[in-house]
């Protein structure tokens, strides 16, 4: 067991603590005289303040208002004012439904203006069309008003003589007539 004690004590002497060197980093060398440092004076006593009260601010400056102010006050009053007044009537939409032999009808894909024109023209050399009015053309659909004086529907008219596009009828009710197009220009190209 004295070998134990001694190993022990050597350990203890060689030190094996760690050292913070951290503390010397920096550090002025053994001959450096430190700077004296002046004190501040002492800082006057304070009034204990309390802290249940409200909280002490500073009054805000008021500003003169002007003309423009003036009247945009105005404005906003006069705004909302109406605003909680009783609301105005919808303006009435210029769409109506179609009238006594009218048909709407939706045609799809025309991918371009070009060919939008180009069946509307073809449209009108079939037996019964009258009257055409375009509703509108978006995204390759065109919606046309249709006035239509025949003895079929007009879905069978359309699939028998529209020159220069099969017809496939995708959907239909008693005012409206959805239809999908293929010319037959697109027919022959090949891909």
């Amino acid at each position: 067991m004295a070998k134990d004690d001694k190993d022990d004590k050597k350990k203890k002497e060689k030190g094996d603590d760690v050292v913070d060197l951290s503390s010397r980093i920096g550090a002025r060398q053994p001959g450096e005289q430190t700077p004296a440092k002046p004190t501040p004076p002492p800082a006057p006593e304070r009034p204990a303040t309390r802290h249940d009260a409200p909280i002490p601010s500073a009054p805000k400056p008021r500003l003169i208002p002007t003309r423009e102010d003036r009247e945009q006050g105005a404005m906003i009053q006069k705004a909302m004012i109406e605003e909680t007044s009783a609301p105005q009537p919808a303006i009435p939409s210029p769409r109506t439904a179609p009238g006594p032999g009218e048909t709407d009808l939706v045609v799809t894909p025309l991918p371009t203006p070009d060919d939008w024109h180009r069946f509307e023209l073809a449209l009108r050399k079939v037996r019964g069309v009258g009257q055409l009015r375009t509703e509108y053309y978006r995204h390759g659909v065109l919606k046309v008003r249709v006035s239509y004086q025949g003895t079929d529907r007009l879905a069978t008219a359309l699939r028998a003589g529209l020159p220069g596009y099969r017809v496939r009828v995708i959907g239909e009710d008693r005012a409206t007539l959805q239809i999908l197009v293929t010319s037959e220009a697109d027919e022959r190209r090949p891909g």
